[in-house]
């Protein structure tokens, strides 16, 4: 290949232009620099790139006379750049080989080698999204969110980076900014048909609601505790603990009809054994209690009675509704 460029060349330029210089420097010194680069490429990628890019100057230097060398020199560089990142990369350096693919990015674009530019993003974002995810294991909150953020700025459809800010958001408690990276984890994982992304976007997202609602619950604070239920079924309406932790938060509030509705909505949903669907039961009971219907009080309490809640439900049927 080298020699058949340099063969092409002086079949186009002519022998003639061999002694041609300028500022010291000729058109066999353009031929050679980019040989040495060709040589160079598997022992030491760095000097290769700076062997073609002294090719590059020099016949761009010589105008005309140039011009194929040049374009020679053009089409290698910013696939070296590219090269000597994934080197970096093979070799788990990561951190440098970021820099390299950035720069490789930059070249790139100053050659207008889009394929180049492609795969190095392609690379990088990757890069991006791995070293976001070690530091945020490591508590790195910031650095996670500025590095997700440098991921989805090259591909902004990468579900797992929303899901991967969502994760940060719900660690700082900041329910605004994690329901908006949330919902983007759900939109792009849907577009991209990435099913276990957006299962796990929807639980997770349903999951943070229910623990603020159980939070605000234990705080007396009913209204609060009921709108972040309803916020968790946004994302799951098939999750038999929500419709539960919704009855009994409505039990408090004394919206005995709607605790019904939702106690049974919640049975239906769960497929577990007595003992798991006693405290539903046992929120049924009190809400038709609060009704006033005292014989489906009695059979709910009835059912209530296993596990943790029997003694409970016992006391209620024998000594305050005193059941039949």
């Amino acid at each position: 290949m080298k020699i058949k460029l340099l063969q092409n060349f002086l079949l186009i330029a002519g022998l003639a232009v061999i002694g041609l210089q300028v500022q010291g420097q000729t058109i066999q010194d353009a031929a050679n620099a980019y040989n040495s680069g060709l040589d160079l490429i598997e022992s030491d990628i760095s000097a290769a790139i700076a062997s073609m890019e002294k090719s590059y100057e020099i016949a761009s230097a010589l105008g005309e006379e140039g011009e194929d060398i040049k374009a020679q020199a053009a089409n290698q560089i910013p696939g070296l750049y590219y090269q000597k990142g994934v080197n970096l990369y093979r070799e788990r350096n990561i951190d440098q080989a970021i820099i390299a693919f950035v720069e490789a990015v930059e070249v790139s674009d100053n050659y207008n080698d889009t394929n180049s530019k492609t795969r190095s993003e392609t690379l990088l974002h990757q890069l991006y999204a791995i070293q976001a995810n070690s530091v945020f294991r490591e508590n790195n909150n910031d650095k996670a969110i500025e590095l997700y953020d440098k991921a989805l700025a090259i591909n902004p459809q990468h579900a797992r980076s929303h899901l991967g800010k969502a994760l940060v958001y719900r660690r700082i408690e900041d329910a605004d900014l994690f329901k908006a990276s949330v919902d983007m984890a759900i939109e792009t994982g849907l577009t991209t048909n990435e099913e276990q992304i957006v299962q796990t976007a929807e639980s997770t997202a349903r999951d943070f609601f229910l623990v603020r609602a159980v939070k605000a619950k234990s705080e007396n604070n009913f209204s609060q505790a009921a709108e972040m239920v309803n916020h968790s079924f946004s994302y799951d309406q098939s999750f038999a603990e929500s419709f539960f932790l919704l009855a009994s938060i409505q039990n408090e509030q004394s919206r005995f009809e709607d605790a019904v509705k939702n106690s049974q909505k919640a049975l239906d949903l769960l497929n577990g054994s007595s003992e798991e669907a006693a405290k539903v039961h046992f929120e049924l009971a009190k809400a038709y209690e609060g009704l006033g219907n005292t014989s489906q009080a009695c059979a709910s309490y009835k059912n209530a009675s296993f596990g943790q809640y029997e003694a409970s439900a016992q006391y209620q049927i024998e000594h305050v509704l005193k059941c039949q």
